[in-house]
C-alpha cells in the first residue's frame, strides 16, 4: 500500500487533502495574503492610509459645513477684529450672553465669525478682493482688539451693575496705539487691575485707534475689548482740568473726519 510514514511509523492514505474543508480556507477561490481581510470582504491589498477597511464612504451631507438654517440663535453683534497685521469685519452671535464682553471672555481656542471678510487695515468698507466673504474661524490669542460697531440685532437682559471709576489711558499693543477710557473698580489700583487675570479682554469706551506703522490712520469706536495678553504698556493719564479733555477729543475727531474725507 502506497503512502507515507505517519505517527509511530504507521501509514496514511495520500489521496486525501490535509486541509480543513469546513473552514473555507485553502480552496482554489481564496488566496489569503498579508493585509487581506476575508471576513470583512475587502478587496485588494493593504491601504497605507485607511488600512484594511478602505476609504470611508462619502456622507450625504458635508459635516464640515454648517447649514445656514442651523445658525445660532441670539443677539448678533457687528464687529471689527484687529490683530498684528490683519483686520476682519463680520458678525458674532453671542447666543445666551446679553453682552459681547461676557461671550468673548468665555471663549477658548478658535471662535466663529459669520459673514466675515478680511479688510484693508483702517478701511472697513473696502473688502480684500482676494478673500471671499463667509464664515471664518479666528484664533483667540491672536486678537489684539475687538471693536463693536453698528446696532445690535436683538436685545438681552440687563446684568449686574458694578460701581467703577472711569480712567483715561493710552495703551500700546502690537501694531496699535489705543487711547480711551478704562473702567476700574472703585477704590481699586491700576496695578491690581493690570495684574488680575480676569477679565481676559478688557473693556474700553470712546476708543481712538492709531496704527503704529501709519500714525495718520485713525479709527474710533464707542466700545471695544482689548486682549490683556497683547498689552505691552499702559499710560494712566492724569485727570485733566475741565474743558481740556473735550478739546482733545474734538481735535481727534477732526483728524478722523479729514482722514475719512480723503479716503
Amino acid at each position: 500500500m502506497s503512502g507515507r510514514p505517519g505517527f509511530l511509523g504507521g501509514f496514511r492514505q495520500s489521496g486525501t487533502l490535509e486541509r480543513d474543508t469546513e473552514s473555507g480556507y485553502g480552496s482554489e477561490n481564496q488566496d489569503v495574503r498579508l493585509g487581506d481581510s476575508p471576513v470583512l470582504g475587502s478587496q485588494g491589498g493593504f491601504d497605507p492610509v485607511w488600512g484594511t477597511l478602505g476609504a470611508p464612504a462619502a456622507p450625504a451631507v458635508d459635516p464640515w459645513e454648517a447649514p445656514s438654517n442651523q445658525a445660532d440663535a441670539g443677539p448678533t453683534v457687528e464687529v471689527d477684529i484687529f490683530g498684528d497685521g490683519f483686520q476682519i469685519s463680520g458678525k458674532i452671535c453671542t447666543g445666551s450672553f446679553p453682552r459681547i464682553s461676557d461671550w468673548l471672555n468665555m471663549q477658548t481656542g478658535f471662535f466663529q465669525v459669520q459673514d466675515a471678510s478680511i479688510t484693508h487695515l483702517g478701511s472697513a468698507n473696502l473688502p480684500d478682493p482676494d478673500h471671499q466673504q463667509g464664515t471664518r474661524w479666528v484664533r483667540l490669542n491672536q486678537v489684539v482688539l475687538m471693536a463693536e460697531r453698528g446696532a445690535r440685532i436683538g436685545s438681552g437682559n440687563g446684568g449686574l451693575v458694578v460701581q467703577k471709576q472711569k480712567r483715561r489711558a493710552t495703551i500700546v499693543t502690537p501694531g496699535y496705539s489705543l487711547r480711551g477710557y478704562l473702567h476700574v473698580h472703585a477704590y481699586g489700583s491700576m496695578k491690581q487691575f493690570l495684574e488680575s487675570p480676569d477679565p481676559h479682554f478688557i473693556p474700553m469706551t470712546d476708543l481712538l485707534v492709531r496704527w503704529t506703522n501709519d500714525p495718520a490712520l485713525i479709527g474710533r469706536f464707542g466700545f471695544a475689548l482689548v486682549n490683556r495678553e497683547q498689552l505691552i504698556s499702559l499710560f494712566d493719564e492724569p485727570a485733566s482740568p475741565a474743558g481740556e479733555g473735550e478739546a482733545s477729543d474734538a481735535a481727534d475727531s477732526m483728524s478722523l473726519e479729514r482722514r475719512a474725507g480723503a479716503a
